[in-house]
C-alpha cells in the first residue's frame, strides 16, 4: 500500500509498514501517526498521549527500511479513519470509582507498547476505597484519607505520580490524562501533575474554591461540583474546545464526568446536561439522546458518553467517525450498577459484582480483557489502554503463550496482548522465504502457560538481502 508520511521537514513516500518504535511530539498537539493516500485523502490517523510510543515504521522500496519521527498535528482536526493500533482514554475516566467496601485493585491492559507501570499495581496496597485511571497511571484512595500512585515510567512522566507529601484526609480522587486531582474532606481540590510541555492550567485550581463535593479530571481540564449543585471548569489554556464553558445558569447539578473535549452534568432531575466538543473535535459526545432520563449515573470518554439509567442498563452515544464499538452496549445487559468511559472502550460492573466491557476493536493492549473469574468487585474505572477495578485480590489470569509466526506484527502483537502477554524486544533479520513485516521467530514456545504478563521476543523478516 502506497502512502505518504510527513517528518519534521521532509516527506517520504513508500509502503507502510507494521512496526517500529517511534516517538513523536510537538509543543501544543498531541504526538500522531499520520498516513495519507496519494491523492490526499485520509487513511490513517491513530492519536495518542503525549507520552506515547508510536509503532509506525516507513519501508521506502529497493529494500529499504526508513525510520523516522513522525509530524505531529493538533489534535482536534484528528480524526480516526481506517485503522489504529492504539486508545488514549482515559484516559478519560470519569474521576474516582467510588467502592463500598475497602479491597485491592486489579489492572489489565497494557499491552503492546503502552506499558508504562500503570497496569502494576504497588505489592501488598490493599484497604483502598477508590480507584481512578488515567493515560499512563493510576491512583488508590485508601481507608486513611492517604494516596497511592502508580504507573509514569519513562516517556510518561508528567509529575501525575508524585503525590504531594503530606496529603491526607482526601475522601475523593480523579486521573487525567497527565494530571491528578484529589478531594480533601474540607471540600478543598489539591492537583498535581502537568509537567512542560502539556500544562494547560489544569492543576492551576481556582483560588479560593471550597464547598466542593465531587471532583472530575479530562485531557486538559478539570471539573468541580459545589455543595450548591453549580459546577467549576478550569485549564484549557492551550486547547479550549469549550470544556470548560459550563452553561450559563447550569444548577441543581449531583454528578459530573470529564472527557477529553466535552463535560457532561447529571442534573437532580435525571437528565444530563453536556457541552464542549466545539470544531473538529466533535464526535457526537456532547449530543445527548433526546428524551434521556432517568439517569443515576454518567461516564466521559474520549469521543463517547455514557449513562446509567435507574433500571440498570446503559446509553452511550458519540464514536461519529471515532467508532472503536465503545458505543455499542452489548445486547441485553443490564442489572449494571456503574459505568467508566475509556478512550476506544466502555466498562460495566453489575449488581453481581462481575464486569463487562467493550469496544476496543483496534485493541492491541488489552483493555476490554476482563480476566477470567474477577468477581467481587465494587469500583471500575477506565484508562487509555488499562482498566481497572476494586475487588478482592485474585491471582491474575497466565499467560498462554500463542503461535505468531507467520503474523504481520501489528496482528502478533494484539494476539499476544489477548492471551495476557506481553511484546519483549522486536528484531529484524533478513529472510529467504518470509515477507518483509512478518514474524519469522518467537521467544516463547507456543502453549506453554506462563505468569501473567510474561514477555515474548520477536524476530520480524526484512524480506530477502539484496
Amino acid at each position: 500500500m502506497r502512502a505518504k508520511a510527513e517528518a519534521s521537514s521532509l516527506t517520504f513516500f513508500g509502503d507502510l509498514g507494521d512496526t517500529s518504535d517511534l516517538l513523536a511530539s510537538r509543543k501544543g498537539g498531541k504526538p500522531a501517526c499520520n498516513a495519507w493516500r496519494e491523492g490526499g485523502q485520509s487513511f490513517v490517523g491513530i492519536p495518542i498521549s503525549p507520552w506515547r510510543a508510536v509503532s509506525c515504521s516507513l519501508y521506502v522500496g529497493g529494500g529499504k527500511e526508513q525510520e523516522i519521527q513522525l509530524s505531529t498535528r493538533p489534535r482536534p482536526p484528528l480524526r480516526l479513519c481506517a485503522l489504529a493500533v492504539l486508545s488514549v482514554g482515559l484516559l478519560f475516566a470519569p474521576g474516582a470509582a467510588p467502592a463500598t467496601a475497602p479491597g485491592r485493585p486489579v489492572a489489565w491492559g497494557c499491552g503492546a507498547d503502552s506499558d508504562l507501570g500503570q497496569c502494576s499495581v504497588p505489592s501488598g496496597l490493599s484497604g483502598v476505597t477508590a480507584i481512578a485511571a488515567g493515560g499512563a497511571h493510576s491512583l488508590a484512595l485508601k481507608g486513611d484519607g492517604t494516596v497511592v500512585a502508580w504507573g509514569c515510567a519513562g516517556l510518561g512522566d508528567f509529575g501525575q505520580c508524585s503525590v504531594p507529601s503530606g496529603l491526607s484526609a482526601v475522601t475523593a480522587i480523579a486521573a487525567g490524562s497527565v494530571h491528578s486531582l484529589a478531594l480533601k474532606g474540607d471540600g478543598t481540590v489539591v492537583a498535581w501533575g502537568c509537567g512542560f510541555p502539556w500544562d494547560a492550567g489544569q492543576c492551576s485550581v481556582p483560588s479560593g474554591l471550597a464547598s466542593v463535593t465531587a471532583i472530575a479530571a479530562g485531557d486538559s481540564h478539570g471539573l468541580a461540583l459545589k455543595g450548591d449543585g453549580t459546577v467549576v471548569a478550569w485549564g484549557c489554556g492551550v486547547r479550549d474546545l469549550g470544556q470548560c464553558s459550563v452553561p450559563s445558569g447550569l444548577s441543581g447539578v449531583t454528578a459530573i464526568a470529564a472527557g477529553d473535549s466535552h463535560s457532561l452534568a447529571l442534573k437532580g432531575d435525571g437528565t444530563a446536561v453536556a457541552w464542549g466538543c466545539r470544531a473538529s473535535s466533535d464526535f457526537g459526545q456532547c449530543s445527548v439522546p433526546s428524551g434521556l432520563s432517568g439517569v443515576t449515573a454518567i461516564a466521559a470518554g474520549d469521543s463517547h458518553s455514557l449513562a446509567l439509567k435507574g433500571d440498570g442498563t446503559a446509553v452511550a452515544w458519540g464514536c461519529v467517525d471515532r467508532d472503536a464499538g465503545q458505543c455499542s452496549v452489548p445486547s441485553g445487559l443490564s442489572g449494571v450498577t456503574a459505568i467508566a468511559a475509556g478512550y476506544f472502550h466502555s466498562l460495566a460492573l453489575r449488581g453481581d459484582g462481575t464486569v463487562v466491557a467493550w469496544g476496543c476493536e483496534f485493541d492491541v493492549f488489552g483493555q476490554c480483557s476482563v480476566p477470567s473469574g474477577l468477581s467481587g468487585v465494587t469500583a471500575i474505572a477506565a484508562g487509555d489502554s488499562h482498566s481497572l477495578a476494586l475487588g478482592e485480590p485474585m491471582t491474575p489470569a497466565p499467560c498462554k503463550v500463542p503461535k505468531v509466526v507467520g503474523k504481520r506484527v501489528a496482528s502478533a502483537k494484539r494476539t499476544i496482548a489477548k492471551r495476557r502477554c506481553r511484546t519483549g524486544k522486536v528484531g529484524y533479520a533478513y529472510s529467504r522465504t518470509r515477507t518483509k513485516g512478518i514474524v519469522i521467530s518467537q521467544s516463547r514456545r507456543p502453549g506453554r502457560v506462563l505468569p501473567a504478563r510474561s514477555k515474548i521476543n520477536l524476530i520480524v523478516s526484512r524480506g530477502r538481502r539484496r
